[in-house]
């Protein structure tokens, strides 16, 4: 998988076009080279951004740490390359392959015209890749967009961790005694282990599930750029907006709901008269009815209900 000859590996091609799973079992089974420039010097991670593939890009910065300041021929970086080709990448986003990407398009959907390609940029400069690298036309990847936008990716340039160490210790003594008593929950007041780490503010003030739906931190009201939980997961920002899934849901509630309180018959007007059997119509329909339309049963009695 390793031998590029004389342009693409196996892991190339696989990143070139978006083979999620092809790339994880190249990397963690097959041992590839995670870092093999192609003929163009261009890496999987490169080529993987310059099609826009979040879940690769993903696998490839979060899981493998390969080398995001890697360079092509022309000198450029993963950053460089998605600013250059945002404009063509309009690629969907599976936000359970690519739950960091997912959660920062949602918040830059309306903020940008090219919200994927900006978010990928955004995650990779949230993970640690150089903004100041210039390439072979001493090109920053900032030179290459607008002033609002450089301020979008700004918001995600890790801040600085200036404590001291006796500082980091009483910080990590603290996190690890809050891990033994369970935390309540500032907004839903549930109790578990431990509510969801916010960056850049580092404050734990929500569950989970709480978190999802959170823009701001409700206790510093800094802009939230990534929630981690203490397995390390991150939590994507979820939509206030429901799912495909949650409205098939309301729709089939409604249609039992229609059902229950509907006349079977002419499906238009309210269920207000019963039978004995159990059954009913609406009195408009059972008013010439003699067998339950139902059961079969003879209807012997009318029962009016209010």
């Amino acid at each position: 998988a390793d031998l590029a000859v004389p342009g693409f590996a196996a892991l190339h091609l696989a990143c070139l076009n978006g083979h999620r799973a092809v790339v994880e079992t190249l990397a963690l089974q097959g041992q590839a080279d995670i870092n093999l420039p192609n003929n163009k010097r261009q890496t999987p991670l490169l080529l993987a951004v310059s099609q826009g593939h979040c879940s690769v890009v993903e696998i490839l910065v979060g899981q493998l740490k390969v080398d995001m300041n890697a360079t092509d021929e022309e000198d450029d970086t993963a950053l460089h390359v998605v600013l250059h080709k945002r404009a063509s990448i309009h690629t969907e986003i599976n936000e359970n392959e690519a739950p960091s990407i997912y959660g920062i398009w949602a918040e830059l959907a309306t903020q940008t015209d090219h919200p994927v390609a900006i978010a990928v940029a955004c995650y990779l400069v949230q993970e640690g890749c150089c903004t100041d690298k210039t390439n072979s036309k001493k090109q920053t990847p900032f030179d290459l967009i607008s002033q609002p936008v450089q301020e979008i990716i700004r918001q995600y340039i890790p801040s600085n961790m200036s404590g001291s160490v006796a500082e980091r210790v009483g910080e990590e003594e603290e996190e690890e005694r809050s891990r033994s008593t369970p935390v309540e929950c500032g907004v839903c007041s549930e109790l578990a282990d431990s509510n969801v780490l916010l960056e850049p503010c580092h404050h734990r003030v929500a569950c989970e599930e709480c978190s999802a739906f959170m823009k701001k931190c409700i206790q510093c009201g800094s802009q939230i750029n990534k929630r981690v939980t203490q397995d390390g997961r991150l939590i994507a920002c979820k939509s206030r907006q429901p799912s495909a899934e949650r409205l098939r849901y309301l729709e089939s509630k409604i249609a039992e709901i229609e059902e229950a309180h509907c006349c079977s018959i002419c499906m238009e007007r309210r269920r207000n008269v019963a039978f004995l059997c159990g059954h009913g119509a609406c009195d408009k329909c059972s008013l010439t009815l003699r067998i339950c339309h139902m059961c079969r049963k003879t209807i012997t009695k009318k029962i009016n209900l209010y």
